[in-house]
């Protein structure tokens, strides 16, 4: 009998239209949909001629835009290498036991992200920075 009362309920809550029209679990169907994530890119830490750390970024690019999101997608392995570039410059002028200036670096690879593209529109996302 309760097995029967369970059933019912349950075969009740399926079709009713709140549950129907709940977006899925992961967050939405279209917000994923312009976000592009690109490869980990890192930088070696030197001082006095030997590697110190590893700085390593992961990030994606928000891109609303289709058009530039197919750019962007072609172009992730060229993104990723002038992103490396201009983290290396970075961390070359990085003092000693000092940790990374998330407010000068983004700007920067912003302003790099977006001269690779060669147009404005690709927001770049950091996701995670470690140093190691």
């Amino acid at each position: 009998m309760l097995r029967r009362i369970l059933l019912a309920s349950l075969a009740a809550l399926a079709a009713s239209p709140a549950t129907a029209a709940a977006p899925p679990a992961g967050g939405g169907g279209n917000q994923k949909a312009s976000f592009v994530r690109l490869p980990v890119f890192n930088a070696n830490v030197v001082r006095s001629n030997r590697t110190r750390g590893v700085l390593s970024v992961e990030s994606g690019v928000d891109v609303p835009d289709a058009k530039l999101r197919a750019r962007v997608q072609m172009l992730i392995p060229r993104l990723r290498a002038d992103l490396s570039r201009r983290l290396a410059l970075y961390t070359d002028n990085l003092a000693p036991g000092m940790s990374p200036n998330l407010d000068l670096l983004v700007p920067q690879l912003q302003k790099q992200v977006d001269q690779t593209v060669g147009q404005p529109g690709a927001r770049l996302l950091v996701l995670n920075v470690l140093i190691n």
